[in-house]
């Protein structure tokens, strides 16, 4: 299995691994393309990109100053650019510069003097904390950060408006001031905020759209769907008696209960979260809970595992997460595990509903994109067996890496008998295999075809399996000279779903090596191949090569070189329409945001 790490959308700009001495460059007749730098300042240590890779914002030292250019435009000078703006002992902040996920906005801080000052969009907006109250050292805001909505047309963050007093500032305007606010407890989804507020009576609530809700010792759990139509939380009270937790649903409170946990949120706002109902002795023995969702109580409902994967290799796991229920992406349908009490084992039920055979344990619950279909693993004492729509097929010693289709109809997993190793599609198996190459199982964008790499023969080499077709290739991988790693799927389909690019060797006694395209070979270092790229038409393939110099290999055809490029994420180079491929490169200790555009 492959061991990998990815960087975040918005990174701090590591150091870039020295290259091979013999490593060279690709071969191939050069690119026919209009060639375009637009400066955007010095190479330094501290280089941001947004998430779509659009805008690039660079820290750069001026005399004994600091200033940040954004997009090639400097900014105010400041005695410094903090590299962490955080005062607290959380350390989950994303730092002191970020841009929105979308729409290019940014905002960072700057001091000058003892003042911290939020710029916003390049203009100086509010100080954060100022010099009076850093000397007095009254600090607070625990989770303190720039919270952007998606596409960066809302802006939200606190401020310290005297001693002991917060203000959040949204859109530029100051709201009312509170004793604290809890910052890691808010959220800016759409035109929503919601964050929690500790008044002076310290009580604390959560203020929505500028309004305090009611008042809690304690809040916790805050949770805004992605448009921002609904909130939960879970709101204790004190002085109330022994039931004294509540969910507040969209501000509508629920009983009152003995305890609340696992509370978890749907697209479409409905909510689940399991209750004490009964505190059984002084000790707690005897005490009862239930799982509530959908008008339904269950009681002792069962937790179940969810392996969570890497989002671009799309099928290498990351880790597991513990859950009480499995919302469809709609909303509209949840699943959860019910214990057959007071037989043995448990079922899968959907809305209420049992679904599949009963097994020992039922883990891995997963929805299709369209919420159409549902798989989940029934462990029994002969073994681990795939359930998908309430059938079950072939079981073994494992089962691992279950993948939808991007249109729901088609998946595939891995699996493991006494008979050996293999891939299954659409419940048939594909050749036996002596080895499977973890998180390489792509999905073609329409769903039609599928590839991933095996050891098919005697050689130990990984192949392209596409199709169920082995290629006589012997697979390598898209990958980066930095550290951390930026992760690419081994296999680059094309948006139509068409064609397909993957970097291999051929299987010669004097192999050759280079990107395979469609079956066409594309020369160079296979060690170096990084930022497989499709145009949106499916016309054009690019791919970053690595050398003593780097380039850009376009269609087989190579571009002019540079000192580097930029490597912050896997959306620094890339195609940005059908002719235009954009990346940043270096030259002179100099960044440039560069275009190649390959004409109509």
């Amino acid at each position: 299995m492959h061991t990998r790490s990815s960087l975040p959308a918005v990174a701090i700009l590591l150091l870039i691994a020295p290259h091979p001495a013999g490593a060279q460059g690709p071969v191939g007749p050069p690119l026919n393309a209009k060639v375009t730098e637009a400066l955007m300042g010095p190479r330094t240590q501290r280089i941001y990109l947004s998430e779509e890779g659009d805008h690039i914002a660079i820290v750069a030292p001026k005399g004994s100053r600091e200033i940040v250019l954004v997009d090639g435009v400097e900014g105010a000078l400041f005695d410094e650019i903090p590299l962490n703006f955080t005062w607290s002992s959380y350390r989950g902040s994303p730092g002191s510069l970020v841009f929105s996920p979308t729409g290019g906005h940014s905002a960072y801080i700057g001091r000058r003097g003892g003042d911290f000052i939020a710029v916003v969009d390049g203009k100086e907006a509010v100080t954060v904390l100022p010099a009076t109250a850093a000397q007095s050292g009254a600090y607070g805001g625990a989770g303190w950060a720039f919270l952007f909505n998606r596409d960066g047309s809302h802006l939200a963050y606190g401020t310290l408006a005297a001693p002991g007093s917060w203000v959040m500032v949204a859109d530029g305007v100051k709201g009312v001031p509170y004793k604290a606010l809890d910052l890691r407890q808010s959220a800016l989804n759409g035109k929503r905020l919601a964050y929690a507020a500790q008044t002076a009576d310290d009580s604390w609530h959560v203020v929505v759209d500028g309004k305090p809700g009611r008042g809690y010792g304690m809040i916790s759990g805050l949770q805004v769907t992605p448009d921002g139509l609904h909130y939960t939380y879970i709101g204790n009270k004190s002085g109330v008696g022994a039931r004294q937790a509540v969910v507040v649903n969209d501000g509508v409170e629920t009983p009152m209960y003995y305890g609340v946990v696992d509370l978890e949120q749907a697209p479409d706002g409905r909510i689940a979260y399991v209750a004490t109902t009964s505190p059984g002795d002084a000790q707690g023995r005897g005490a009862a809970s239930a799982l509530f969702v959908g008008g339904l109580s269950v009681p002792q409902s069962r937790t179940f595992n969810a392996s969570t994967y890497d989002k671009v290799r799309n099928g290498y796991r990351l880790g597991y997460a513990s859950h009480r229920v499995a919302f469809s992406p709609d909303g509209k349908r949840v699943a959860y595990v019910q214990p057959n009490t007071p037989n043995p084992g448990v079922t899968v039920m959907v809305n209420g509903k049992a679904m599949g055979p009963t097994y020992q344990t039922a883990d891995e619950l997963l929805w299709s994109p369209d919420g159409a279909h549902l798989t989940y693993q029934g462990t029994s004492p002969v073994g681990i067996f795939p359930v998908v729509d309430g059938q079950e097929l072939s079981g073994g010693t494992w089962v691992k890496e279950f993948q939808w289709s991007p249109d729901g109809k088609r998946y595939v997993f891995q699996t493991a008998t006494s008979a050996g190793l293999a891939i299954v599609v659409d419940g048939k198996p594909e050749p036996k295999a002596r080895g499977l190459l973890d998180g390489s199982e792509r999905f073609s964008p329409d769903g039609k075809h599928l590839a991933y790499g095996a050891q098919v023969g005697m050689s130990g080499v990984f192949q392209p399996m596409v199709d169920g077709v082995a290629k006589p290739h012997n697979l390598q991988a898209f990958n980066t000279t930095n550290n951390p790693k930026i992760l690419f799927p081994e296999f680059a389909w094309s948006p139509d779903g068409l064609h397909l690019a993957y970097v291999g060797l051929t299987m010669d006694q004097i192999p050759k090596g280079g990107v395979f395209v469609d079956g066409t070979l594309y020369p160079g270092q296979i060690a170096w191949f990084q930022f497989p790229s499709w145009s949106p038409n499916s016309k054009h393939f690019a791919t970053v090569v690595t050398g003593r110099t780097w380039t850009v290999m376009v269609d087989g055809k190579v571009s002019p070189s540079w000192d580097e490029f930029l490597a912050l994420s896997a959306t620094a180079c890339r195609f940005i329409d059908d002719h235009t491929f954009r990346m940043y490169g270096v030259k002179g200790g100099q960044v440039y945001r560069v275009t190649l555009d390959l004409g109509g």
